[in-house]
């Protein structure tokens, strides 16, 4: 959103109170996250569910818009191994915009791979607890691999 200054964030959250506040009914608001904007890179998801007749499975894909568009993804019993996620990525039809397209820098695959290693594994370990767990956008540059937005569903 280009905020460069505390007076700036802070017209930008009042704004967005004043537009929260005519919705109706009006939303119960228990706090506002500010973040720095993440630079451009790879959009990947990762996902994880538990499935009543699989157990926990672990989903990637490219993420953002595009997984619903292009449906690229790789599906696995969760937990995987760095090298089980690795083989994963490689499974995507877009799996060489991680190595590199038009002069973006190449994902760090070893990083990315540990991460859907260490995120089915939190799946694994949670099944009892968790319907659902997604991260889209995890975006991806050299070795800046950055979670912008995740929600965890528990079971009900």
């Amino acid at each position: 959103m280009n905020l460069r200054t505390a007076d700036e964030v802070r017209s930008a959250y009042d704004a967005v109170m004043v537009n929260a506040a005519k919705v109706s009914p009006p939303p119960r608001i228990n706090g506002v996250l500010v973040q720095p904007m993440v630079p451009q890179g790879v959009e990947l998801v990762i996902g994880a569910r538990n499935d009543p007749l699989f157990g926990p499975l672990i989903v990637v894909g490219l993420g953002g818009v595009l997984v619903e568009v292009l449906k690229d993804s790789a599906l696995s019993p969760a937990p995987v191994t760095a090298l089980e996620a690795r083989d994963m990525l490689r499974r995507l039809k877009g799996f060489r915009l991680l190595e590199g397209f038009r002069g973006a820098a190449a994902v760090d695959v070893d990083k990315l791979a540990d991460i859907i290693s260490r995120v089915s594994c939190f799946a694994a370990d949670h099944r009892d607890q968790m319907a659902e767990f997604d991260i889209n956008p995890l975006i991806c540059s050299g070795d800046r691999i950055t979670a912008v937005d995740a929600l965890i569903v528990p079971i009900r």
